[in-house]
Parts: C-alpha cells; sequence; structure tokens
C-alpha cells in the first residue's frame, strides 16, 4: 500500500475549520475525511492521512487501537474516518 496517488479536496466549514476530504485513486483504494485547524500546515495534514493509509496493513491493531494504546492516544486523532472502496 506504500505505493499510491493522494487526492485532497478542502472545504472551510462555518466553524472556521477544514474538512479535507482524500482519496487514493486506486479502484481497491481508501477514501475519507480528516478535520483539521486553520494553522494545520499542509504536511501534517498529509503526514497524518498517509499514517493512517499505512496503518491498515495492521489492520486489526488499528481497529482495535485503543485496546493497545491506552493513556498514549493523542485526544484529537480521532478526527479522521477512512473508508475502503
Amino acid at each position: 500500500m506504500s505505493d499510491f496517488k493522494l487526492k485532497i479536496e478542502t472545504k472551510k466549514l462555518q466553524s472556521g475549520r477544514f474538512q479535507v476530504n482524500f482519496s487514493t485513486g486506486n479502484d481497491g483504494g481508501y477514501y475519507g475525511y480528516l478535520l483539521a485547524e486553520p494553522q494545520t500546515a499542509v504536511s501534517e495534514i498529509l503526514s497524518k492521512i498517509n499514517r493512517h493509509i499505512a496503518a491498515f496493513d495492521n489492520s486489526e491493531r488499528y481497529f482495535q487501537r485503543n485496546l493497545f494504546s491506552l493513556g498514549n492516544r493523542k485526544a484529537n486523532s480521532g478526527r479522521i474516518l477512512i473508508f475502503k472502496r
């Protein structure tokens, strides 16, 4: 899953945050949404998307991350939704 093209689109919300829509562009790829603060760098957004997509290689751990990271989870990590086509 390391070779994919990432397509992103943004939409500014009334709250001032940005909704980032992304897809990997592959037929069997992924798509999703990310909520970002206005001051968040684009490189940070891309890094977060890539990190979450790469985590699907270990999907059992990814989907059960609360069981494996008690106390280590960042409070804002829940602002991303990813779906498989």
